[in-house]
């Protein structure tokens, strides 16, 4: 039973990974493409100082990211009417990227 929690455990770092190189690919794009200043309507990015926030649409919930540049971490937040704000994952963005480097090459 033990090697299955790990393995759901290890599937829901993974996901995050992928969701979190997914946002910040998103962030690129649209930076890239002169994007941010049109209208958002489903979703809302906002940069003061050192600090990228975004909100999505989580199903039940609302999903905030925040990229803090100064300290180069990846947090997302769940948001939920009954026990507020909560911390999901946290993220080195160096750590990241190197294991989204190695995946996207095809190794562990």
């Amino acid at each position: 039973m033990t090697h299955h929690n790990d393995t759901t455990q290890t599937h829901q770092r993974s996901g995050w990974l992928w969701v979190s190189a997914g946002v910040l690919a998103s962030l690129i794009l649209v930076q890239g493409a002169g994007m941010l200043d049109s209208t958002a309507h489903a979703e809302m990015s906002s940069t003061s100082g050192a600090y990228t926030m975004i909100t999505t649409d989580g199903g039940n919930d609302e999903i905030l990211i925040v990229v803090d540049s100064s300290q180069e971490m990846l947090m997302v937040y769940r948001g939920d009417r009954n026990q507020g704000m909560q911390l999901l994952d946290r993220e080195e963005l160096s750590g990241l990227f190197a294991r989204a480097r190695a995946r996207a090459l095809g190794q562990p």
